[in-house]
C-alpha cells in the first residue's frame, strides 16, 4: 500500500487552532501523543476525508474526546496558546516531511519526542521547518518508511 501525502495548509492551521483553544489545565503533551495515536488523527490525514467531512474544529475535538476514541484530559501543564499551536503545526510537518502517518510517528518516536520538542519550542519557532527537520533527524533519526526507497 502506497501511502500519499501531500502539504495541507488547511488540516495544519486547524489542528494549530485546535491546539490553541485546548484548555490550559490539561496534560497537553499526553493529549496530542495520545490523539497522534488515535482513529480522529488518522481520519484527518486522509486526503479525501479530512478536509471535506471534518470542516470544523470542534467535530474533530468532538470526535476525539466524546465518540470515536472517548479520550479524557488528563490534568496536567497546558502551555502557552502559542507554544500548543506551534506543537500541532509541527508534529503535522513531521507527517508531511517524513510521509509516514501520524499513528506510526507516535508509536516509532513516543511520547518523549512530543516533549523533546515543546521543551525546544524556544529556539525551533525561530528555525522554520528546514533547520527543524535537520535538528529533529539527528536527534531522532528517519522512520524506517523514510529509509526503504
Amino acid at each position: 500500500m502506497d501511502l500519499r501525502y501531500e502539504y495541507d495548509i488547511i488540516i495544519t492551521m486547524k489542528l494549530q487552532q485546535w491546539a490553541k483553544r485546548l484548555s490550559d489545565d490539561i496534560d497537553f503533551v499526553d493529549y496530542w501523543y495520545s490523539l497522534f495515536l488515535s482513529k480522529t488523527k488518522k481520519y484527518l490525514d486522509e486526503p479525501d476525508k479530512g478536509t471535506l467531512a471534518s470542516f470544523w474544529i470542534n467535530r474533530w475535538q468532538e470526535d476525539f474526546e466524546e465518540y470515536v476514541d472517548k479520550y479524557k484530559p488528563k490534568q496536567g501543564e497546558g502551555f502557552s496558546a502559542e507554544e500548543r499551536g506551534w506543537l500541532a503545526q509541527y508534529t503535522q510537518y513531521l507527517v508531511y516531511e517524513l510521509q509516514t502517518p501520524s499513528k506510526d510517528i507516535a508509536i516509532i518516536y513516543g511520547k518523549p519526542m512530543f516533549e523533546w520538542m515543546l521543551k525546544g519550542y524556544i529556539k525551533f519557532h525561530c528555525f522554520g521547518t528546514n533547520l527543524f527537520m535537520e535538528h529533529f533527524v539527528e536527534k531522532w533519526g528517519l522512520p524506517r518508511n523514510c529509509l526503504e526507497d
